[in-house]
């Protein structure tokens, strides 16, 4: 029986713990609107690209705007209670990219079919019916 107890106390703990960190995570991620997000991962993979292509950034009126190669991207989203994400088809302009133009074309692609997101600290996750697409890093 004391074995029981202190199990389930230490559960308790351990389970306080988590939450409180959880909470503090929480508070210290950057805001989704407002803040510019570099790409750095693409469907599993890191991607080194130079610190001004591939940008988001999310307006408080639901734009969104950015670079991707050397495209300028524009849209609007939408943001649900739940994490939700929805971005209307975006919009580029159409300058052939020497650099990095099938990864453009992939990512925006990307973009129009989002359904969540999360953050973590710095980290953007775009989501796809529950698989990780995309990591984004908050630019300083």
């Amino acid at each position: 029986m004391k074995i029981r107890t202190i199990l389930a106390l230490f559960c308790a703990v351990l389970l306080v713990g988590c939450c409180s960190q959880c909470r503090q995570r929480q508070k210290n991620a950057k805001p989704l609107v407002g803040t510019t997000w570099h790409l750095v991962q693409f469907e599993g993979r890191d991607v080194q690209l130079p610190q001004q292509s591939f940008n988001l950034r999310f307006g408080a009126d639901g734009s969104i705007s950015g670079t991707a190669a050397c495209n300028q991207i524009l849209g609007q989203y939408s943001t649900t209670e739940k994490l939700g994400l929805h971005l209307d088809p975006v919009g580029t302009t159409m300058m052939l990219c020497p650099e990095n133009g099938e990864l453009e074309i992939k990512f925006t692609q990307l973009l129009g079919s989002v359904t969540h997101y999360d953050i973590d600290f710095d980290t953007l996750l775009l989501i796809q019916d529950g698989t990780i697409k995309a990591l984004l890093r908050a630019v300083e």
